[in-house]
């Protein structure tokens, strides 16, 4: 193996320079971030607006949280360690924040947190997470991926932002080595599945660079490859990323045309001076860009339980101290000494492709666990929402890791009145380095399936210490009654005989019950491809009064009742972005009264296929309400 020197004041300080660069670029861009992406560029060569101490920004200061979390769990900490910073330091809940929050306090466990009803799952909440991991792990791809891994499962498994948060943590681990942008870039791609969207974004980018064209042509290049009209999707991003990377003259000009590309601006801006900053240090960085921004780091009222460090410097020193241990602790060939050697890096970082693939294909339904004598994993066949009188299917995998044989006693412990098939105990033998895959399905009726449901596996080996019990936790869906679809003119004030039901605390005629896994509802079919209005009714149970965020976001219109009172409709027709906060158009403040609400909306389909979820949250801070009851009827 190939190795190289980094001397300790390079290392210093190009991690400096990582952070004075995600400074300058999150400042730069903060105060143009909107939620929609704009056809028309920005403008902007310079900061549009300066604050003392600087501006907030989840960018960085999710990442001081993290920090946080490597020195209290240690170097080797796992998805599992960084849920419990997610509940207990970061307040506010933007868009796949808040849905992965939920999932946690209902019980899920990464990946599975990040992977079910989170629509948010290919948008920026976690590539812009990943310095943090980089500058541990200078010059080491492979361990700064294997830490974005479990970092971007928690709020995005199976979606592209897990891979944009490898390919940002790989060309970052690398810039501490290398300084040719190219080659940083063809690293990165290497490093995840060419047919991701994420890689589709960055070579668009790339081959109009290499094809001569302008920067402003690359990025309506970048714009029709990967579109969307949600500023946060990912893919566009890391393709505007790479525009600034590619075309920019220096430091400020990478900065400002990443920015000026537009949607989620302050986070292309911030990830391109980070990586700028890394490539060149702090010794090499304009004073104009960085002199403005200072050292101060400044955190917003949405974190707490925070033991932050007072500045950029101090910040610097804490990272370095650690990244000394991760390289000794994973054998990394990167020797931190008294000069550079760089000679070999090209050779030593490309080695690293293999070991970075493998995280590709783990799937975001499992959840593993290392027993010791074996090592087991639960794998969500169905996804984990358990509907009335439906079939949830589920694995358990056991393999033994040990040398010698094991045989084992396999339980399952359900909720009251649930069921399952085959037998809840199964026995188990297995020979050294030989697995066993058990299959499952639970089934349960409405009145024993609960908001969260604590089920557990227990694996008891024979002759060897302890009783194992993993979690299996499953979740609730979401109970409606559904009407007719109504057809003739598409219009909000035509009205039809379900708006006689709005107050109703029953069922009425002509509607029927249906339960979905998640907050999107599924009323596409029942159009049958035709224009039309179809009527929906809800029942919640709040154990107090309490003011929330009620909306039903969707691509059509919609009017919404609550406890049989009018209290919104659609003000404009928007994109689908079903989140916690509101979309613009669909949300409304409301009240919900102590024990059962019924909501109703109307939604219209014209010629286009709908799509519409609904969401309710706390009114203040946008959390999940976990202890609603949303998954029965009051008469169930």
């Amino acid at each position: 193996m190939s190795r190289v020197r980094l001397s300790k004041e390079t290392y210093r300080d190009k991690v400096y320079g990582c952070w004075l660069g995600k400074n300058a670029g999150g400042t730069l861009g903060g105060p143009l971030e909107r939620i929609w992406g704009e056809e028309e560029l920005f403008d902007v060569w310079w900061y549009p607006k300066l604050e003392e101490g600087g501006i907030p920004n989840d960018d960085l200061e999710i990442q001081l949280v993290w920090l946080q979390a490597v020195k209290d769990r240690g170097i080797y900490l796992s998805a599992r360690d960084l849920a419990e910073y997610w509940l207990d330091c970061i307040v506010y809940n933007y868009d796949e924040y808040g849905l992965n929050k939920t999932n946690l306090r209902k019980g899920l466990q990464p990946p599975v947190s990040g992977w079910y009803n989170n629509w948010f799952k290919n948008c920026m909440g976690s590539p812009i997470r990943s310095e943090i991991w980089a500058c541990l792990a200078p010059g080491a791809p492979h361990i700064a991926a294997r830490y974005a891994y479990q970092d971007a499962i928690c709020d995005h498994a199976g979606g592209e932002s897990v891979y944009g948060e490898i390919f940002n943590a790989c060309i970052e681990s690398a810039a501490f080595l290398m300084e040719d942008r190219e080659k940083l870039l063809k690293i990165g791609l290497s490093m995840i599945p060419s047919e991701s969207l994420t890689s589709k974004g960055i070579r668009t980018a790339i081959q109009s660079y290499n094809r001569g064209l302008e920067w402003k042509e690359a990025r309506e290049r970048v714009k029709k490859a990967v579109h969307s009209p949600v500023a946060q999707f990912s893919p566009i991003n890391l393709g505007f990323q790479t525009i600034g990377l590619l075309y920019g003259d220096d430091f400020g000009d990478t900065m400002c045309k990443a920015v000026n590309c537009g949607w989620d601006t302050d986070c292309t801006g911030a990830t391109a001076g980070a990586i700028w900053g890394i490539m060149n240090g702090k010794s090499r960085l304009p004073q104009k860009w960085t002199a403005p921004v200072g050292d101060r780091i400044t955190i917003s009222k949405g974190i707490r339980n925070l033991r932050a460090p007072a500045d950029l410097r101090e910040l610097t020193e804490e990272v370095c101290r650690l990244g000394e241990k991760v390289l000794v602790a994973f054998d990394v060939p990167v020797e931190l000494c008294g000069a550079d050697d760089f000679s070999d890096a090209e050779k030593m970082v490309t080695s690293y492709v293999d070991e970075v693939k493998k995280l590709w294909g783990i799937p975001p339904s499992r959840l593993d666990f290392d027993l010791v004598t074996v090592r087991a994993s639960i794998v969500y066949s169905n996804g984990p929402a358990v509907l009335p009188d439906a079939s949830n299917s589920f694995s358990l995998i056991v393999e033994n890791v040990r040398p010698e044989p094991v045989s084992a006693k396999v339980r399952l412990r359900l909720p009251r009145g649930w069921k399952a098939e085959p037998s809840p105990e199964q026995h188990i033998s297995l020979g050294a380095r030989e697995r066993s895959d058990l299959r499952f399905s639970v089934r349960a009726s409405v009145g024993d399936i609960d908001t969260s449901n604590n089920a557990s596996a227990e694996i008891i080996l024979n002759e060897r210490p302890g009783v194992l019990r993993l979690p299996l936790n499953f979740v609730g869906g979401f109970r409606w009654l559904v009407s007719d679809v109504f057809d003739g003119s598409a219009s909000l004030d035509a009205v039809y005989a379900p708006e006689k039901d709005a107050s109703l605390i029953g069922v009425g005629e002509g509607w029927r019950d249906v339960s979905w896994p998640e907050n999107a509802l599924e009323i596409e079919p029942y159009f049958r491809d035709q224009p039309g209005a179809i009527y929906l009714r809800h029942f919640l149970h709040s154990p107090e009064s309490r003011k929330i965020t009620l909306g039903v976001p969707n691509n059509s219109k919609m009017r919404l009742w609550l406890n049989g009172k009018v209290v919104h409709e659609t003000l404009k027709v928007v994109s689908l972005r079903p989140n916690y906060r509101g979309d613009g158009s669909n949300y409304v403040s409301a009240v919900l009264q102590q024990g059962w609400n019924q909501v109703m909306t109307k939604i219209l389909r014209g010629d286009k296929p709908v799509e519409a979820h609904f969401i309710v949250a706390d009114a203040e801070w946008h959390h999940g309400m976990v202890d609603l009851v949303q998954c029965r009827f009051p008469w169930e």
